[in-house]
């Protein structure tokens, strides 16, 4: 795991334990402040990965108490909050993105713990011999054979994009949930609870509360919030930048920290071609006065990209942003940077995804239709069939995990609650789920391949919550300039367009939020000399011809997601070197450029 943390490491052995940790220094670069790191009774160890962005405070209740620091880092308030408030009331008051492990010498117990957001990866195996945890499933390859998950690669295949909570794509291993711990004591099994929900977040009266104030005064208080958010995750003794895709989410993060930050240093990745969103990003940068290091990102990458990334995702993907984050991330760690703000969660805060938007009503959608042809698009057409419901049976093999909402929500009817004061489907609550992990364990992953640590001003705790009792018409609001052809006199994220318009040129505040810039994945050809010592053929048991009769009807996305299924199975589970999967990714597997036949 030394990518994860380039700057140090350390360990703790006796009979029966044993704790690792490497570091990325962020904050006390001092080595005083590496870990696994000790309370000043000798009991308790901890061992973390995160970071705290409120700890300052909390230092300070905890120095009234008596408790004598050592250090100046987040690690040493975050073990003396434990050890002196407890874990659920420790975790209830800070604010950040952590996982990690608390023992107790005496007892011979061990806490696990995870943000409820699910910001950083907690993978364990419970088995009858051992228990392990880690932040990466590789870092257990020394004590536990990775063999595949057949539930998992099987709903893979079927076109579920990966867990993110429960069962993973390695047979025994399993990924902590948001929000949870885990208890395990010396020689017994592991037993998990919630602690931290989102549901916590939402208060129906609150709702009610902002639903009766100006709209002004609500732009106001979340710009208010969300610039603190920003102030406080900048702070690191480390050099901190970010990242500038050139959408108004990432702008308003950019000028936000320019304004508090006397050297911020902006990374962008230039996915090259007709949709590139360079010309927006170096706009914002010229605006501010800032300089803009630019990854460049060609068709050949999203190919000779596959090896690294599908290693340090450890798992089969098929999203691909991982490339470019994987490949400005290397360019931030070139130039210094360890730390980089992005603009994610507020899609899903303020409810900025296209399919989002209420649907326009059937008369209205026809008399748009016949003044603006082409902005709706084609109607909808087709019925379905007999038959088995087949996305249901991959919903089934994968725990329902991609299903709208929090199952926290589902379990006890809040979300219904919750719905009652607001428009059907409009919740940000429903949204702070399974895509969003998604592009967590992506940034994460891809960041941390590099020894860059990203962060996430948008899920701000108080942040959060204000977003989830917002009125509906400050998150997607009728404008008859909305001629988004996804969702027409609708306009997205209003407030946030707001904000951003008092931060930046108004042609980057109300940009549309557009596509990812590139198809290049759709583009791909894949030859079937990829698929010779075939793992998709062992793992199913295929003779050489059903496989052959197999790759004869695979086509497009499926192609696609074996294709990226062998890569992780060569490299995670096969354990092959990177330069044979190169070799064959290079024989077998081209972009065929725009326009081409």
């Amino acid at each position: 795991m030394s990518h994860r943390g380039p700057d140090g490491s350390g360990f703790h052995a006796e009979v029966g334990v044993a704790l690792a940790h490497t570091r990325l220094s962020l904050v006390d670069l001092n080595e005083r402040s590496n870990q696994p790191m000790w309370d000043s009774t000798g009991r308790y160890c901890l061992v973390y990965n995160g970071e705290l962005y409120d700890y300052q405070g909390l230092q300070g209740e905890l120095a009234e108490r008596g408790v004598r620091f050592r250090t100046t880092s987040d690690t040493e308030v975050l073990l003396e909050a434990l050890v002196h408030l407890g874990v659920e009331e420790a975790l209830d008051r800070v604010d950040g993105m952590f996982a990690f492990g608390l023992y107790d010498v005496r007892e011979r117990s061990l806490v696990l713990a995870r943000d409820r957001f699910g910001i950083k990866p907690l993978f364990i195996h419970d088995g009858p011999e051992s228990f392990l945890f880690a932040s990466s499933v590789e870092a257990l390859r020394p004590w536990l054979e990775l063999r595949p998950d057949p539930l998992t690669v099987s709903a893979y295949l079927h076109g579920f994009n990966g867990p993110t909570s429960g069962r993973s794509f390695y047979e025994g291993v399993q990924i902590v949930p948001p929000g949870a711990l885990v208890r395990v004591d010396l020689g017994g099994r592991a037993r998990v609870s919630q602690c931290l929900t989102l549901k916590e977040l939402v208060d129906p009266e609150a709702s009610a509360e902002l639903a009766g104030r100006s709209r002004s005064e609500l732009v106001d208080e979340v710009e208010a919030l969300l610039l603190e958010s920003v102030r406080s995750q900048l702070s690191a003794d480390a050099p901190v930048g970010a990242f500038c895709s050139g959408g108004v989410d990432s702008s308003l993060i950019v000028a936000m920290a320019a304004r508090l930050h006397g050297d911020l240093r902006l990374f962008h990745a230039d996915i090259e071609g007709p949709l590139s969103e360079r010309s927006a990003a170096e706009s914002l940068a010229n605006h501010l006065g800032l300089e803009l290091a630019v990854a460049p990102v060609r068709d050949r990458d999203f190919v000779d990209s596959i090896p690294d990334a599908v290693e340090h995702f450890g798992a089969p993907f098929v999203n691909p942003t991982l490339i470019p984050i994987h490949r400005v991330s290397r360019l931030v760690h070139d130039r210094g940077v360890k730390a980089v703000l992005t603009g994610e969660a507020s899609d899903e805060c303020f409810l900025g995804y296209p399919w989002l938007a209420p649907n326009i009503p059937g008369a209205a959608r026809r008399a748009v239709r016949r003044l603006l042809p082409g902005v709706l698009g084609a109607p909808k057409t087709g019925a379905s069939g007999g038959g088995i419901d087949h996305g249901l049976v991959t919903g089934l093999s994968n725990g329902f995990e991609a299903a709208h909402g929090p199952v926290e929500f589902e379990e006890d009817g809040v979300l219904a609650t919750y719905h009652a004061t607001s428009a059907p489907g409009l919740t940000s609550s429903g949204e702070l789920s399974y895509i969003l992990r998604t592009l967590l364990y992506r940034n994460d992953t891809m960041g941390m391949a590099s020894g860059v640590e990203c962060r996430f001003p948008f899920l701000d705790r108080r942040l959060v919550t204000m977003s989830a009792h917002l009125p509906v018409d400050c998150k997607v609001r009728f404008s008859p300039f909305g001629w988004d052809r996804r969702h027409p006199l609708y306009q997205d994220k209003w407030i946030i367009r707001q904000i951003a318009a008092r931060y930046v040129p108004v042609r980057l505040s109300h940009r549309k939020k557009g596509m990812f810039p590139t198809n290049a994945f759709r583009r791909m050809r894949i030859a079937d000399g990829f698929f010779g010592d075939s793992f998709t053929a062992e793992f199913y048991g295929l003779s050489r011809s059903r496989m052959r009769s197999f790759l004869d009807r695979a086509e497009g996305p499926l192609r696609l997601r074996l294709m990226l299924l062998e890569s992780w199975a060569h490299r995670c589970i096969r354990e092959c070197p990177r330069e044979a999967l190169d070799a064959r990714l290079s024989a077998h597997v081209e972009v065929v450029p725009v326009g081409a036949g």
